[in-house]
């Protein structure tokens, strides 16, 4: 079976709402995280611009969607999301140096750990149903992650899912929704409020 790659923006909106989001409350997440990383100054560490994105990628995230219904959820191995468990699923930030390419797999910017992998094995149930028959419904929960590139005013993103990880990669996707290839990024006002929605973060216990 070919891979689903949705570009066409009606296939976009209507998945998009089938896991429900919007494409507005994505492009407020990457709107967010690309004004993070442009806060980077000289004097800042190395690692300023990406840790910046992702803080504040993350944080928006959570309070476009939280707001909506979705839990901010935080797992055992540390892995930061959004969980909404009528749609069985959950959504993680990630910085990616590819993304938005609907012919190459996004690649992420930093190598992913065995806890990562964990997660994502876990929400693929249909792979490893030994795996999923016993856990609580916010560990199960299929796995998304927003991939976002921005090199300077090159940005692009998407909402892809993964079916493993392996070798501190990404291996393989059962399904990829472009939010934004390249060129079509308009650079939009990148100032953004930081108003703290009210937050209940769950913490998971690691299945034995």
């Amino acid at each position: 079976m070919a891979l689903p790659v949705l570009v066409d923006s009606v296939e976009v909106s209507d998945r998009l709402g089938q896991l429900g989001v919007s494409k507005d409350d994505l492009m407020q997440v990457i709107q967010a995280a690309v004004g993070a990383r442009a806060n980077a100054t000289p004097f800042h560490p190395k690692s300023a611009p990406g840790m910046l994105a992702y803080i504040e990628g993350t944080f928006r995230l959570r309070s476009v969607l939280v707001s909506k219904g979705w839990e901010c959820y935080v797992c055992r191995d540390n892995i930061e999301s959004v969980f909404n468990e009528s749609k069985n699923l959950k959504i993680v930030f990630q910085n990616a140096d590819l993304a938005g390419h609907p012919f190459a797999d996004p690649v992420p910017s930093s190598r992913k750990g065995p806890g990562s992998a964990r997660v994502v094995a876990m929400g693929q149930s249909m792979l490893f149903p030994e795996l999923s028959n016993e856990l609580p419904p916010e560990l199960r929960a299929k796995v998304w992650y927003l991939f976002v590139q921005a090199e300077g005013l090159d940005v692009r993103a998407e909402l892809s899912c993964p079916i493993s990880i392996q070798d501190d990669r990404f291996h393989g996707f059962s399904e990829r929704i472009m939010l934004v290839q390249e060129g079509e990024w308009d650079t939009p006002d990148l100032s953004y409020d930081r108003q703290l929605p009210e937050l209940e973060v769950k913490v998971s216990r690691k299945a034995s």
